[in-house]
């Protein structure tokens, strides 16, 4: 059965073959969930400081989902086999995959899912979710500077509607930019 997952943040950056420009509808994107940087050693993905080099004790700030009703958010529908799906689980570890095909809508007549395609997205666990707010709270949460800027040209790149319809549809970002370089350790086998 054909699948797709619906990149509205850092996945649209991945493009891919047949991807669908489309929305989700009754949802808001935000800056929603975080990592702690000082937890999981140098075996899982951290960052570091670019001008000290040093891993900061901070919570990193992503973008997330949340359900708003009549809203909705502009992003790309991905394809994924089973194997891309399983690399995707494994990379979204802040994140818990859910579908929403009866949500998604094309923006255009120019693509379509195919018959019985599913459509899935991430959204943020409860405890990523918490560490957001945490660090809101503590005021150590960041937004790699890197992160919004690759995600601000991705959407830019999807055509002259995309990145204004982005700002329109994301929370502003509640948190300061920080200049991070992400450091991401090979995995076993790869």
């Amino acid at each position: 059965m054909p699948a797709y997952v619906f990149g509205y943040g850092s996945l649209v950056a991945l493009g891919a073959p047949g991807a669908i420009l489309g929305r989700v509808r009754d949802f808001r994107r935000r800056w929603g969930v975080a990592m702690n940087n000082w937890e999981g050693g140098d075996a899982v993905k951290h960052f570091l400081d670019r001008e000290t080099g040093v891993r900061p004790r901070i919570r990193v700030v992503y973008l997330d989902m949340h359900e708003w009703d009549g809203a909705a958010v502009n992003g790309l529908a991905l394809p994924v086999d089973r194997e891309r799906l399983a690399e995707l689980d494994a990379r979204e570890v802040n994140y818990e995959r859910i579908e929403l095909t009866d949500a998604f809508e094309p923006i255009d007549a120019s693509g379509s899912l195919s018959d019985g395609a599913r459509v899935f997205a991430y959204l943020g666990l409860e405890e990523a979710r918490e560490r957001r707010r945490r660090g809101a709270a503590d005021g150590d949460a960041y937004v790699s500077r890197e992160y919004a800027e690759r995600v601000r040209r991705a959407f830019a790149r999807l055509g002259p509607d995309a990145l204004p319809e982005f700002d329109r549809t994301t929370d502003p970002l509640p948190f300061p930019e920080r200049d991070l370089q992400a450091v991401h350790p090979r995995r076993a086998g790869s």
